[in-house]
């Protein structure tokens, strides 16, 4: 190319006479040549390995994240036929319940696509849910079947200067109601109570593409029962894909990892599917439906909607359909109401083995 347009810069260069005049143009020469042959490439180098390097970035992406979904489906499907784990074999359940209100209102469902960075306890595709700074709270109130309470702090804030990766850190406590003790002649005394809990931290990180989004989050969990006590180190990760304008593909994995003196950790996968859609007078709505499995249960299926009013107002349901057990198998319901930098949510459950459940949740955003 420089060979060809060697007259061009030739007559450019000859005016050039006095060593100051020689070194100012030379500079002013060098300029415009550069500008001249990327005009020049610009034109002539439609398919160049920039404009091919997308489309090959675009399709490895969609590749990996169809092939991640696909696998978890599977998994989940064919999950009791190789985990082995009898019935409620699993240590620190809690880490396994819907500990935001909008899960626990759609009854688990829509991981594919979460709505605050609150979700991050359990979906690990809810670090990337926003893309302002937040702060959650949330509060479960068993019903008197568990006596127990549960509370919950979320933080999250995007990394701009990352392009498009998230950061969140989580903090989750229960406590039990005193539990009454026995002697060795079954007799109960006052001083035979004792307590039991479970105290998590987690730290997740999500980055945030086009068209599809991955986390991963790192767990550490400890548990006692009156002067007994285990610990644990658990993953959870996943990955969505939008599919178009109106459907988002999604599935994760949580507590993957070990806990200390044989216990097992309450390992589950999930795969879903969310179909949304905007409505008239600028109402959004939502409908999901999710395969979900943990190593102690078989697997259910976790139906719920959602209709926003833009930003401001949303109203949730949600119904689980388990395959051999219908114990949990009840309506769930919930709204969130956002003003400003203030949201606030709530959410009911109530279910047979755990009954009348309430979730509260407050979110800061800035």
């Amino acid at each position: 190319m420089l060979k060809q347009n060697l007259p061009l810069l030739t007559l450019y260069w000859k005016p050039l006479k006095t060593p100051f005049v020689t070194q100012f143009h030379r500079f002013e020469f060098l300029e415009t040549t550069a500008n001249y042959l990327n005009l020049h490439k610009k034109r002539s180098s439609p398919m160049s390995l920039g404009n091919l390097y997308q489309p090959l970035r675009r399709l490895i992406e969609v590749t990996y994240s169809l092939l991640l979904i696909i696998s978890v489906f599977f998994t989940v499907a064919s999950a009791g036929d190789y985990w082995h784990l009898e019935n409620g074999g699993s240590s620190m359940k809690i880490l396994s319940i819907q500990g935001s209100p909008r899960e626990a209102a759609m009854a688990g469902s829509g991981v594919a696509t979460p709505r605050s960075a609150a979700e991050a306890l359990r979906n690990p595709l809810a670090t990337a849910a926003v893309s302002s700074s937040t702060l959650n709270f949330s509060k479960i109130n068993f019903s008197n079947k568990v006596g127990a309470s549960h509370i919950a702090m979320v933080a999250h804030t995007p990394l701009s200067v990352l392009g498009g990766l998230h950061l969140s850190a989580g903090l989750e406590s229960l406590n039990y109601d005193p539990i009454q003790g026995y002697n060795e002649d079954g007799l109960t005394a006052d001083n035979l109570e004792f307590g039991s809990g479970t105290v998590a931290a987690q730290i997740g990180v999500a980055k945030e593409f086009k068209q599809s989004v991955f986390g991963i989050s790192a767990r550490y969990a400890s548990q006692n029962i009156d002067y007994y006590y285990y610990q644990g180190v658990l993953f959870d990760g996943g990955a969505k894909l939008n599919a178009g304008d109106f459907l988002t593909f999604g599935a994760i994995f949580t507590n993957f990892g070990f806990l200390t003196d044989g216990e097992t950790a309450p390992l589950a996968v999930q795969a879903g599917i969310t179909a949304s859609h905007s409505l008239p007078l600028d109402l959004n709505g939502s409908l999901s439906a999710d395969l979900y499995r943990r190593n102690d249960q078989t697997e259910q299926w976790r139906l719920g909607g959602e209709l926003s009013y833009k930003e401001f107002f949303a109203v949730r349901l949600g119904y689980p359909i388990s395959k051999n057990s219908s114990d949990n198998d009840a309506l769930s319901a919930g709204f969130a109401v956002a003003v400003s930098f203030v949201s606030v949510e709530y959410a009911y459950q109530n279910r047979t083995a755990l009954g009348a459940n309430h979730i509260f949740g407050i979110g800061l955003k800035w």
